[in-house]
């Protein structure tokens, strides 16, 4: 198998993936406003699971374990091209190319983001026993965080607003200023609660979503949401501290609103400061997060993590059923099109009856997980039902490749095929009885296969070989 058609798998492994994470995201977007009315916690933490959604290749998986074909075909009519998926084919093969291209300039334009970013760590620092750093154990310790979470000083100029980072190294860097305790208690609170939930790691999650799926529009819509809803879901939990403190409301949004201010008006970095909302302004954020907080204090922790275990479990479920739908309306479409050929060549110790035979529906296919040929060679072990035409895993062969084949059936009365079954829906065959060996000519580059068809009364197990 040459690079574009593994390339083409990927590629198909990511479309299907891609078309599960749109619909769940369709239905998140449908269903968001009646979620924030019962229990808002579920419209950010049902949000993670859409990303997650569009990683993980529930469908894709689905798919190959139940579509034996396992190679794409030219099908006649747009309806069964869109289910039965050939690496090999043009129109595929060149979507894939352009995806890999667009994806590799997302993953450019990322690690540019990072660079910049780490430049600008570059000037972080430890102030020592300071305020701040006080006001950050305490804090810290009050929202019950453990691990090494540190706090550093940042002097760079480009730096104008408070931010997470570190995946496992986690740091809290604030710019380098004089700071009220009301404004280091409101940048604390809220940039470790990120840290609570575990938000650095789900933006990158994010991200890696984005670039995965990077010509599918909506996964671009992903990074806004999360990013305004973290920023929500933050505001509320920091919010319920600060007023314990003395802290108001109006305080939390005036200090917010003049550390926005004090930032620079248009972020370069991708996922730049948590305090700053990307495309959304501060009204919007604020007003999300006051029907947050009204609804969220009458929901308890527990029943909202059943609501997304349980609509996860859904989710996985309803990809899983799609992929294994695909997958049968593949191999039903693949056996609809199948003729036969009999090869003109002969085997030994058998005569050879040249005949063209069309696929009868009562023949069934059955695509075997094994013997297929990776180095050149493979191995047959195959019980065959009557009327039943067992086949190997597809195989990427060069024109005027010679496939050398040889079988053993028991009983060795009964006749049987044995030959190459092509992509294009035909088959090049010997019909014999006991034991025979045959060589084939591969007539095309393209994928085959190699196959066995039982065309007596009775089941034969077939043993043999194939090598080219």
């Amino acid at each position: 198998m040459n690079w574009i058609s593994i390339l083409s798998q990927i590629f198909f492994a990511v479309l299907v993936t891609s078309a599960s994470g749109s619909v769940m995201f369709f239905i998140w977007f449908l269903c968001r406003k009646l979620l924030q009315k019962r229990n808002p916690k579920l419209v950010y933490y049902l949000l993670r699971w859409v990303v997650i959604m569009f990683i993980l290749p529930i469908t894709y998986v689905a798919f190959i374990t139940n579509y034996d074909s396992g190679y794409v075909k030219p099908m006649a009519g747009l309806t069964k091209m869109l289910f039965v998926v050939d690496a090999h084919n043009l129109m595929l093969q060149g979507i894939a190319i352009i995806w890999m291209i667009v994806t590799l300039f997302m993953c450019t334009f990322v690690v540019k983001n990072e660079l910049a970013r780490r430049r600008i760590c570059k000037s972080n620092f430890d102030d020592g026993a300071s305020l701040a750093q006080a006001e950050f154990e305490r804090i810290k310790e009050s929202l019950g965080i453990k691990g090494r979470v540190v706090l550093l000083h940042n002097d760079d100029p480009k730096l104008e607003s408070p931010f997470v980072t570190g995946l496992f190294r986690r740091k809290v860097v604030i710019p380098y200023r004089e700071y009220t305790k009301e404004e280091l208690d409101v940048m604390l609170y809220h940039e470790l609660t990120h840290i609570q939930k575990s938000d650095v790691f789900f933006r990158y999650l994010t991200m890696f979503a984005i670039i995965l799926n990077s010509i599918n529009p909506v996964s671009y819509l992903l990074w806004e949401r999360v990013l305004l809803w973290s920023e929500a879901d933050c505001d509320a939990k920091a919010l319920d501290g600060l007023e314990k403190e003395g802290i108001s409301k109006k305080q939390y949004y005036h200090i917010i609103l003049n550390l926005m201010e004090a930032g620079p008006a248009e972020p370069t970095l991708f996922y730049y400061p948590m305090l700053l909302s990307v495309d959304e302004s501060l009204y919007r954020r604020m007003e999300i997060m006051e029907k947050y907080r009204v609804n969220m204090k009458r929901v308890a922790k527990s029943v909202t993590f059943a609501w997304v275990m349980v609509l996860a479990m859904f989710s996985s479920v309803t990809a899983h059923a799609a992929g294994v739908g695909l997958a049968e309306a593949g191999d039903a479409a693949l056996k609809e099109t199948q003729e036969i050929m009999v090869d003109e060549e002969t085997t030994v110790g058998n005569e050879v009856e040249d005949m063209l035979v069309e696929t009868s529906d009562d023949v069934t296919i059955i695509y075997m997980n094994d013997g297929v040929m990776l180095l050149g060679e493979g191995t047959i072990d195959w019980d065959v039902p009557v009327e039943t035409r067992c086949v190997s895993g597809s195989i990427y062969m060069a024109e005027g490749t010679k496939v050398s084949i040889a079988c053993t059936a028991t009983p060795n009365n009964c006749t049987y095929w044995y030959g190459l079954m092509y992509a294009s829906s035909t088959c090049n065959v010997v019909e014999v009885t006991g034991v025979s060996s045959h060589t084939f000519t591969v007539p095309s580059n393209g994928y085959y296969r190699i196959m066995v068809e039982n065309r007596s009364s009775q089941e034969i197990s077939v043993v043999g070989g194939y090598s080219y």
